[in-house]
């Protein structure tokens, strides 16, 4: 392994100026610029596969682009196939032709490719229709903007499609011909194939928490995680991210943490098992003491001061000021704050500044909702 110093670039830089007057962003014209220099510099024995490129910086001096403009189009020559990044060592040149049989499966790119593909067939777009723009297509397909012109790409490549060059915009293409896309079967085994390393790494999360937490447990953090499975923090937080959606897991920030709550499967039992008590009478209603219990302050002090706006006020009173609420209901006057802009949100509370100023009632709040969080939690009723 050698170090490729800036000196021994032996392509010219790009065009820059040309380039943007053809309506081609940067990032592509030096996507285009590395693929060029990889394979004319590995045909002429210039350099080696495993040897490290020059350093972002350098690189963006060279083309005279920002770094970011550099780490992008590194990226996309990455999913290519063109190059490796290990941690704390650099980029190197790779054999682009290698299988990629580790962990990792696919990447994101690959996957967005094969649902381009199958969204091809499955909305009958014929030999020479437009296909939508690339960020319609990123949103049907459920991927990044920048992964779904990635993966237009590649299938520009492979001529299954080309460029509207009348249009003169990336993100306007005709189809070729997709009579020869080989599309993925509908089986276990092929969806597997076609699985990324986040939805991988999500499956096995999951499968950790439901075996070594019970619910309610605090689960160990995100770094954690990514050193067990040996993964980076981000591809861990992608896979949290769907456990979040999903309401496997609950995040909240600081103290407060990542809880397991497989709220889900409590619903589901409560389901089954109907009515517990008449404070429980309805799904929603069940809900309360999962969600309740893992609340930010505020929010639980949001519920104390509805119910004592209907114990003791009507529509139109004027309530007691943040800092006698504070000391009402025993919490810091920041929480009280905190609380009361929230109800002002709703269009429950009107703060008013000045001699004549306070917080004002314009609508009570609903009474149900109210007592049933009560029902659940007593320990706030306040005398």
């Amino acid at each position: 392994m050698k170090k490729i110093l800036i000196d021994e670039v032996h392509i010219p830089p790009v065009d820059i100026k040309t380039g943007l007057l053809k309506n081609i962003p940067k990032d592509r014209m030096i996507l285009e610029w590395l693929i060029n220099w990889i394979e004319d510099g590995l045909k002429n024995n210039l350099f080696n596969i495993g040897d490290l490129i020059p350093s972002k910086k350098d690189l963006a001096k060279y083309h005279n682009v920002s770094t970011g403009t550099i780490q992008n189009s590194i990226r996309y020559a990455e999913d290519l196939g063109y190059f490796q990044s290990k941690q704390c060592i650099g980029t190197m040149v790779a054999d682009k032709n290698a299988p990629r049989l580790d962990e990792k499966g696919i990447s994101k790119k690959d996957e967005a490719v094969y649902k381009i593909k199958k969204y091809i067939i499955e909305n009958k777009i014929k030999k020479g229709e437009t296909l939508p723009a690339a960020r319609i297509i990123a949103n049907d397909i459920e991927t990044s903007q920048n992964t779904a012109r990635l993966a237009l790409d590649i299938l520009i490549r492979e001529n299954l499609i080309q460029n509207n060059k009348e249009l003169n915009k990336p993100e306007k293409i005709l189809v070729v011909d997709y009579k020869d896309i080989d599309l993925i079967k509908n089986s276990a085994d092929n969806e597997n194939q076609a699985q990324t390393l986040s939805h991988r790494l999500y499956i096995k999360i999951k499968n950790y928490i439901v075996e070594n937490y019970k619910i309610n447990d605090k689960i160990m953090p995100n770094e954690d995680f990514a050193k067990l499975f040996n993964v980076s923090v981000r591809t861990v937080n992608d896979a949290m991210k769907k456990l979040n959606k999903e309401k496997i897991i609950l995040s909240l920030r600081g103290q407060y943490g990542t809880r397991y709550i497989n709220e889900p499967e409590k619903l589901a039992k409560q389901k089954e098992g109907g009515e517990k008590s008449k404070f429980m009478s309805t799904l929603k209603s069940s809900t309360l003491n999962i969600k309740n219990s893992y609340n930010y302050s505020w929010q639980r002090v949001l519920d104390q001061i509805k119910k004592y706006m209907i114990a003791h006020h009507e529509a139109g009173d004027k309530l007691p000021s943040m800092k006698n609420l504070a000391e009402i209901l025993n919490v810091s006057s920041n929480t009280i704050r905190r609380a009361v802009n929230e109800l002002v949100k709703q269009g429950i509370l009107f703060c008013q500044r000045g001699k004549y100023g306070g917080i004002y009632i314009v609508e009570m709040p609903a009474k149900e909702d109210t007592y049933q969080w009560l029902a659940l939690n007593p320990k706030f009723l306040v005398q």
